[in-house]
């Protein structure tokens, strides 16, 4: 297919032999010995148990039947997703582009190397046909080759581990030693950030310090980080937005994203400050003095998390530092940044069990911890494992602002930051 799929404006006009639009192609495959047959018993009962996947070398030439990798047993589109519509001026090419996604889907089925992802690889969407002979798998890539990737040909861009491979140019925000120059210079007397009151609850023991601190990490709070009036903003937007159930990184799924998931541990409610939130003069001043104040660029931030906790709502012990994006062109959560954006009438605080610290909240107040280590700043600090205690009396509004060590703006708009 080829130039008939990138190209098909010119190709399926152009060449319309050659791309199959004045009949049927021919089917490439032909072996015998791709017959739809099981060579054992307990073929069935090893693909019910995630054998297709988990030894697909083994489990596709032997139980092509039970791992439904038969050439034959694709036939129609609606064999791998929404079956596609044909119809109106473009029918003739659209259908060109159908006879070729299933030849192509036959192979999907039986190659090992798709083994992960054959069964996630679906057409989406009932036009997908119809964009693709239009030239949407060139113009718009990142939707079309995940989302039509029958289509587009594209079934190895769904694995994200292919999709969003590491660009080994980008910039880390911390390197070895960063973390604590950082947190010295955001702490100084004579710093920039000391108009927004920081008071240092945890930090490394130096050599030549007689203080209480035992040997860190960073904890640090910002008595008066917001004004009023961009508190009230992020509340209205959270509630415009619309608040929903929060929920925790979930299982891994097939393409190499991991889903949500909704669990007792977490019972609070959450709204992305994204698009015209994002784009308010009020949060963008925010967004802007946490960069200033951390020194990490705008562009590795998050959305604003906003939160709203009810009476008795809580979030357990847990730590915001999320392994798997080691392999992400973002990296990991590096820093976070928690925002308090109403004075709560009794509980809500924030606590360190680790630690011994409890931070209480009050309208305008930050808090600013490190997920990471210091010489060491793509590895976990398990000692910032953290709560939020559960909410006595009244409502508590929150926003957190998640740091990573690389561009997370451009990770998420290329569908590579879960």
């Amino acid at each position: 297919m080829g130039e008939c799929v990138k190209n098909p404006t010119f190709m399926l006009r152009q060449c319309r032999r050659s791309c199959g639009v004045c009949g049927p192609i021919e089917e490439d495959v032909t072996d015998d010995s791709l017959a739809c047959v099981d060579t054992d018993d307990r073929c069935f009962g090893w693909a019910e148990l995630g054998e297709c996947t988990s030894n697909p070398k083994y489990m596709l030439t032997n139980c092509r039947n039970s791992c439904g990798s038969c050439l034959v047993n694709v036939t129609k589109t609606s064999d791998f997703g929404v079956e596609q519509r044909i119809e109106g001026m473009e029918s003739p090419l659209t259908a060109a582009i159908v006879r070729h996604s299933i030849a192509y889907m036959k192979r999907v089925r039986t190659l090992v190397e798709y083994a992960s992802i054959r069964d996630g690889c679906t057409n989406q969407h009932e036009d997908c046909a119809l964009w693709a002979a239009l030239g949407e798998c060139t113009v718009n890539p990142g939707y079309m080759e995940v989302s039509c990737a029958p289509s587009c040909q594209t079934c190895e861009q769904i694995d994200i581990r292919n999709r969003c491979p590491l660009d080994p140019n980008a910039v880390d925000a911390l390197y070895p030693g960063d973390l604590n120059a950082m947190f010295e210079r955001i702490t100084a007397d004579d710093s920039e950030s000391a108009r927004y009151g920081p008071t240092i609850l945890s930090r490394p023991k130096r050599k030549t310090d007689d203080s209480n601190f035992v040997g860190g990490p960073w904890v640090v709070t910002f008595d008066n980080f917001l004004s009023e009036e961009e508190c009230d903003r992020l509340v209205h937007w959270g509630k415009m937005t619309g608040y929903e159930r929060s929920q925790d990184v979930g299982k891994l799924l097939p393409d190499g994203t991991h889903d949500g998931l909704i669990s007792d541990s977490r019972t609070s409610l959450n709204a992305w400050c994204n698009d015209t939130c994002a784009e308010d003069p009020l949060v963008k001043s925010v967004l802007d003095r946490i960069a200033d104040v951390t020194g990490v660029p705008r562009e590795n931030s998050e959305d604003l998390q906003l939160l709203e906790y009810s009476v008795g709502q809580y979030y357990v012990q847990h730590h915001d530092y999320i392994e798997y994006q080691k392999e992400r062109q973002c990296g990991v959560r590096i820093l976070t940044f928690f925002l308090y954006l109403n004075d709560v009438e009794a509980g809500g605080g924030t606590a360190f069990p680790d630690l011994d610290i409890t931070v209480m909240p009050k309208k305008g107040k930050a808090l600013l911890w490190p997920s990471v280590l210091n010489q060491r700043p793509s590895d976990k600090d398990p000692r910032t494992d953290h709560e939020a205690l559960p909410v006595e009396r009244g409502v508590k509004y929150g926003a957190n602002a998640w740091l990573h060590m690389r561009d997370f703006r451009k990770a998420l708009k290329e569908n590579c930051h879960n």
